[in-house]
């Protein structure tokens, strides 16, 4: 036991467990990154609109949704290792879908299919570490697992950008296969089992049923909002910019580089959790993450509105914001999850779920407007930014009390 009573791996294996989970973790993450520079390409590949060409992006979201679900009752029953296989399994059959597509709708079938195996490494990793650590220490590693995971995805638009102009879209995805191949052999040497949580009677549906229940509890259904809205307006961002990027004249290559200022922004965020968690407290972390990012997003739709459209004036006030999201995504993460001790993974599967829904509507109801302009993608990351500060006040008083 450790002095704040959480239940403590050995010292040794902290780091490696943390660097093999953050790989398992990066997959969901890394393939929508390395796909993203290469929309426009397979627009003009297939003859597709950018309405069509997004639902590649939203199905996938919510594919990964279902499987977030899915695989936290499963994991809870079942036990962590055989899930996160199995997943893995999945993932690299929906590789190899995505780079023998003959159409954008197999291409569609593949991309669901390769969203749906991601999707139980993030349930994995937050119900083990749930598992395993007491809420405020389950926060500092999970800032810990993100600034470890954070580092595949954030390269992945430079690699993405970088492999399409040398040698076409459909090379992404033999780069998917090997990166599956790496970790599937890393996860079947090295992945430890947390033994299964849920040893009562009833099936999966029972635990389905209970993740859907934890919705009724208003706090759980506080801190799955504000994750969902601050989830929301880094993937509509991120999915839009590289049509804008293209029309304002620059490469995939240029979309990837400045995307690096976003998970800097992300990276320094969460790197705070890691040293303030405890002295600030949770709650007052989110309430500052989420004003940093209403009051970016605020001052970036300024600057586009005032004509300043240079990928500095775009993509920098957004690596700040991006900044207030790593302060509060990691505190919202690991309060939800605490809720429910006994049932991590189901806990952990609803969080997601709600995350990616939100974010896969978000996604797909952005090509509705001009993406020839910044205007529009800014003016609804003030938007909801905005509802995500408001949202905090969700969460009855007794618990702000008990978080400050």
């Amino acid at each position: 036991m450790t002095a704040d009573g959480a239940i403590a791996p050995r010292r040794p294996a902290d780091r490696p467990l943390i660097v093999l989970l953050a790989a398992i973790t990066a997959a969901g993450p890394f393939t929508m990154n390395v796909y993203l520079p290469a929309l426009p390409f397979v627009q003009a590949h297939f003859g597709a609109s950018v309405p069509q060409m997004n639902t590649t992006v939203s199905v996938a979201l919510a594919s990964f949704a279902v499987g977030i679900l899915l695989f936290g009752p499963l994991s809870d029953r079942h036990g962590r290792r055989p899930v996160i296989l199995g997943g893995l399994g999945v993932f690299a059959l929906g590789n190899l879908l995505c780079l023998f597509a003959p159409t954008l709708e197999v291409l569609l079938a593949g991309r669901a299919v390769q969203s749906f195996g991601t999707a139980a490494g993030l349930v994995v990793a937050r119900a083990v570490l749930g598992a395993l650590y007491a809420r405020e220490k389950m926060a500092r590693m999970l800032a810990y697992l993100t600034m470890f995971m954070v580092v595949g995805p954030t390269v992945a638009p430079l690699i993405g950008g970088a492999v399409t102009e040398a040698a076409g879209w459909q090379a992404l995805f033999v780069v998917l296969l090997a990166a599956n191949a790496a970790v599937l052999v890393a996860a079947w040497r090295f992945l430890p089992e947390t033994p299964p949580t849920d040893r009562g009677p009833g099936s999966t549906l029972a635990g389905l049923r209970r993740s859907v229940g934890l919705l009724r509890q208003r706090t759980f259904l506080g801190l799955a909002v504000q994750a969902g809205v601050i989830y929301a307006t880094f993937l509509a961002f991120i999915s839009i910019m590289p049509y804008v990027m293209a029309r304002l004249g620059h490469s995939p290559t240029v979309y990837g580089l400045w995307y690096l200022s976003l998970a800097g922004g992300y990276f320094v965020g969460n790197w705070w959790v890691t040293r303030l968690a405890t002295r600030v407290g949770l709650r007052r972390l989110i309430g500052m993450g989420a004003t940093i990012q209403l009051a970016c997003a605020l001052a970036g739709l300024g600057l586009v509105l005032a004509g300043a459209w240079h990928p500095a004036a775009i993509f920098l006030p957004f690596a700040l914001l991006s900044l207030g999201q790593g302060l509060a995504l990691p505190n919202l993460n690991a309060s939800a999850v605490a809720l429910a001790p006994q049932a991590a993974g189901a806990a952990s599967s609803m969080l997601g779920f709600s995350q990616q829904i939100i974010g896969a509507a978000a996604v797909q109801g952005m090509t509705l407007f001009p993406t020839d302009t910044p205007v529009p993608i800014y003016a609804f990351c003030a938007l909801v930014a905005a509802a995500a500060w408001a949202s905090l006040h969700l969460l009855p008083p007794d618990e702000r009390r008990r978080d400050a």
